[in-house]
């Protein structure tokens, strides 16, 4: 009998070998293929059967990883693995902490995945993805203290509808809509003069096309022969141009040389000596991240700056941060600073975080509303121009046909001269309460708020004439 029960058992054991080699085989040949979805569960049995086996922990949490799986704890089983020589560990565990900005423990896992590896090839790559966190973590220790007041979500198509600047800073739209063309790709910055005009257009080459960047100047009404512009050699694609008013302050986007994943956003300036452009620079974070990132555009008079990027965006998204430039540079304490607080300052996980005095962002938030509002009433004050609808635009008071709408027009004037002398009393109140002592600006408070909340109230207001005013007309039309 016992020898019976002995023979049981041995085959028993022999068997559950057997059919562990097999599914450990049929595992490993799935998680090969990439299969790792359906390689998953069966390493998850394997583990549970042997959980000090080095090779299963690495198997398994590479699956949970490629799968998003965040029930497992992937990063303890990777460092597990690391422990039992597994050396493939250290390569997803540097992807891992890249991800999570993690960026010091991500350099140490590189490292030591590059000195463990035989393979040249694939140390030489992993040897180029450590000089690119490095360069991350450099950016990221630099990343400028800028306030940000607000975000706007919109369409990719569309996106440089958010881009309420003003007429200061000259125009902005889609190359395919200024040239007529379909086809033609990026987008167009004209001067606040209207002299100058900056676009991309695709230029072959031996190494392949790219999108580069050119300049026409209109001389007499007629725009002179595009010009390639000098000395921004990126070696990609150059795209969303932008010159401020000083004539000289350059911004476009590249995923060339000095990008640190798909477009950045960079700056350069013009030599007017010798009409070539300096070397371009990297604006860094948090500007720039590993996403897309592009179209700064800065309103000096407003001290107003916008940008867009797809970082954190679904499909065919696009976010638009509104902020206050600095006059020069300022970085965060980066040695000091909370480590979690830092990876959110950098990668603008919260506009609030940046919002270090009240005061900045009120007086920001208020020069937005009056650009918003001045571009939405569609009514320029040097010509004459009501826009009623897609189809209808009137240039003279006297083409309103109906009574009702004429009189809400006249009534909608008086209202915008009173609401320009509310916004110049605001402006200067707003410039005595930064100048008061502590003392004085608690006795102003209330009514700066009081005058502040008036002035948006009465914008708004405004806002809604206009569209009565409209309604009113286009009614009367149809009759």
């Amino acid at each position: 009998m016992y020898r019976i029960v002995l023979i049981l058992l041995i085959f028993v054991a022999s068997f559950v070998q057997v059919s562990a080699q097999s599914s450990r085989e049929k595992a490993r040949k799935m998680f090969l293929e990439g299969n790792y979805a359906e390689a998953k569960p069966l390493f998850k049995n394997l583990l549970k059967g042997s959980p000090r086996d080095g090779s299963y922990n690495y198997w398994y949490a590479v699956c949970c990883y490629e799968t998003n799986d965040t029930t497992a704890d992937v990063e303890k089983m990777l460092k597990y693995a690391v422990t039992r020589r597994v050396n493939n560990a250290n390569r997803y565990l540097g992807d891992m902490y890249k991800k999570q900005f993690r960026y010091d423990e991500a350099i140490e896992s590189y490292e030591e995945f590059i000195d463990g590896c035989s393979d040249e090839e694939e140390s030489a790559l992993y040897e180029e993805r450590c000089e690119a966190v490095k360069r991350l973590q450099r950016m990221m220790k630099m990343t400028e203290r800028v306030c940000v007041i607000d975000s706007f979500i919109v369409d990719k198509a569309s996106f440089l509808s958010a881009y309420r600047t003003g007429r200061d800073i000259g125009t902005l739209s889609t190359a395919a809509a200024y040239f007529d063309d379909a086809d033609a790709p990026g987008t167009v910055s004209v001067t606040e003069r209207g002299t100058d005009l900056y676009f991309p257009r695709m230029v072959a080459s031996d190494e392949g096309s790219a999108l580069k960047l050119f300049h026409c100047t209109n001389v007499n009404g007629k725009w002179t022969d595009a010009k390639q512009l000098q000395g921004i050699e990126t070696g990609g694609n150059d795209n969303y141009p932008f010159m401020a008013v000083d004539g000289s302050t350059f911004y476009f986007a590249s995923d060339g040389e000095g990008s640190i994943g798909g477009y950045d956003i960079f700056v350069t300036r013009y030599d007017s000596e010798d009409g070539t452009f300096l070397k371009p620079e990297n604006v860094g974070m948090p500007f720039n991240s590993e996403a897309n990132d592009y179209m700064l555009v800065v309103n000096e008079i407003a001290n107003l700056g916008w940008f867009a990027t797809d970082r954190r965006m679904d499909e065919g998204k696009v976010c638009v941060y509104v902020f206050v430039p600095n006059s020069t540079k300022v970085t965060y304490n980066y040695e000091s600073a909370d480590s979690v607080r830092m990876i959110g300052l950098s990668q603008l996980t919260s506009i609030a975080d940046t919002q270090e005095d009240a005061e900045v962002v009120r007086k920001a938030r208020q020069k937005l509303m009056m650009l918003l509002y001045e571009q939405k009433n569609e009514v320029r004050r040097s010509d004459f121009l009501f826009v009623i609808d897609d189809l209808t635009e009137y240039t003279s008071v006297n083409q309103f046909k109906s009574p009702e709408a004429r009189k809400l027009y006249d009534q909608w004037k008086k209202r915008t001269a009173q609401y320009e002398k509310s916004v110049a009393t605001l402006e200067k109140r707003r410039d005595e309460y930064a100048a008061a002592n502590p003392g004085k600006k608690q006795t102003m408070a209330a009514s700066l708020l009081q005058l502040e909340n008036s002035v948006y109230a009465e914008a708004e207001a405004l806002d809604n004439m206009l569209i009565e005013i409209r309604n009113t007309e286009k009614k009367f039309i149809s009759k």
